[in-house]
């Protein structure tokens, strides 16, 4: 993956995450079957968004010989295209109500994204063969995180549009 084309990845995915939150009109409201509200999983993108941008910074004793364990592809298959599959946050990742309005999450989400672009573009965060474990996807390389970002953002979006679409 280069820089460019994965700025331009997370710049489109930050857009319909904006667009979205934007288009709420009721950010309180929770799906039919319960679970978090939309503002709660709004928060919760923006949390899984800090902890792996801080995740790729890190250094690491683990290296792979490839660039990707998952890839894009088959990391959209398992977060988005298989939405059905549901896994509980660990706490450290689970709303804490710091996110109040879309507002909120819009300046938030931005910042973050920002700097995660900006750290990107000056070689603060290098695409490399470092090794960092998911809790439940096992080893994944720096660019497999990076990807993991933008489907973990997508995957949430759907569920945000399923809860919209409830009524």
């Amino acid at each position: 993956m280069k820089r460019k084309e994965y700025i331009e990845v997370l710049n489109r995915n930050t857009a319909h995450a904006l667009s979205i939150a934007r288009q709420i009109p009721d950010y309180h409201k929770k799906s039919i079957h319960g679970g978090w509200s939309i503002i709660q999983i709004l928060e919760h993108i923006y949390m899984v968004d800090r902890i792996c941008h801080l995740m790729v910074q890190k250094p690491s004793d683990r290296h792979s010989e490839h660039t990707e364990h998952y890839g894009d592809q088959k990391l959209n298959d398992i977060l988005v295209t298989k939405r059905d599959a549901k896994v509980n946050a660990p706490e450290l990742l689970q709303p804490k109500g710091a996110i109040l309005n879309p507002e909120s999450f819009e300046q938030s989400f931005l910042e973050q994204r920002n700097l995660l672009k900006q750290e990107i573009k000056q070689d603060k965060i290098l695409m490399d063969h470092r090794i960092h474990k998911h809790p439940f996807l096992g080893e994944m390389t720096i660019t497999d995180w990076l990807y993991f970002i933008i489907h973990h953002t997508e995957r949430h979006l759907q569920q945000i549009i399923d809860i919209e679409q409830e009524s």
